[in-house]
């Protein structure tokens, strides 16, 4: 059935006055899914054992989403439709991509998943700050507390005791690295924001994994590792992968602004503990726990304070 004909006049006619879930509930869901599968893209590097370089792996990721981009606008024969006034946008997105996956990657491989998530949140403040500062949105003071909730409860997991997540001295490294993560991502996310008002979602699509295919080509293959075809196969799929996760990132900066989505990524945590226990037998202690309860309790509160004020 074609909705741009009479059918879909009647189907217009007949839908409901109401959505019966706001446009901004619905960027909150997409971003909590695109959250759940980047964070097992994240420790891909640990799941492979720390032998391949986060690089090699990120640059294998953008290879394997470029393949699937074009097959794509392959078959639906869209390729006049990809042209891109802001070539240059799109290329720093990418490198901001690159790096702050690189350094994720690279922190989840060389502590416990759960400190590396917990850091890696701190993603979250600088997008609601970058939002706030960059594209002048305006935030609730009760956002800015929801916020600050969810980042208490990071710091809780970071310096939690317990098994398997203890955070010693020779973390502080791959902290920082984790760190500068965060903050690039947060670019990236802002960049996104950006991008998303003027491009198709394809377009962005394209673009970031062909521009990040091309920054991290020669970089990746001077630091090239050996792997087995299972491997190499494994780490081209993640880029189907980050498709579909930065599909659902794209539709969730169409719907709400990214000083609302910025903290809702604290659920990374929640996804990044339970993979870290089931995979690594990485078990949170009660500190950690709590902390995690902490940053639930903010998401909720941030997704029950209402859209932001113009």
């Amino acid at each position: 059935m074609s909705i741009d004909g009479d059918d879909g006049a009647t189907l217009r006619r007949t839908a409901p006055a109401a959505p019966v879930i706001g446009a901004e509930a619905q960027g909150i869901l997409w971003a909590v899914t695109a959250v759940g599968l980047f964070a097992l893209i994240f420790m891909s590097g640990k799941i492979a054992g720390g032998l391949i370089p986060a690089l090699q792996i990120m640059w294998l990721r953008y290879v394997g989403g470029l393949a699937t981009v074009v097959v794509a606008v392959t078959a639906g024969g869209r390729w006049r439709s990809m042209a891109t006034r802001q070539p240059g946008l799109h290329a720093v997105r990418a490198g901001c991509g690159g790096l702050g996956g690189m350094a994720a990657i690279h922190a989840a491989t060389a502590m416990p998943v759960a400190n590396a998530a917990a850091i890696g949140l701190l993603e979250g403040l600088f997008t609601v700050v970058l939002g706030v500062t960059l594209l002048g949105e305006r935030v609730r003071p009760a956002r800015w507390a929801a916020a600050a909730l969810c980042l208490g409860g990071a710091a809780i997991v970071v310096f939690a005791g317990g098994e398997g997540v203890r955070f010693t001295p020779a973390m502080w490294a791959p902290a920082l690295v984790a760190l500068g993560g965060a903050a690039l991502i947060a670019i990236e996310a802002i960049m996104i924001k950006t991008l998303a008002r003027s491009e198709t979602r394809l377009v962005v699509l394209f673009y970031v994994n062909l521009f990040g295919s091309l920054l991290l080509a020669l970089p990746a293959l001077l630091v090239w590792q050996p792997m087995s075809g299972w491997m190499l196969t494994a780490f081209l799929c993640l880029g189907p992968a980050a498709i579909l996760g930065q599909t659902c990132n794209i539709q969730a900066y169409r719907l709400a602004d990214a000083a609302t989505l910025g903290p809702v990524r604290y659920v990374w945590i929640v996804f990044s503990a339970a993979l870290g226990w089931l995979l690594f037998a990485e078990v949170p202690g009660p500190a950690a726990l709590a902390g995690g309860a902490v940053i639930l309790a903010g998401g909720i509160w941030l997704a029950r304070t209402g859209g932001t004020p113009r």
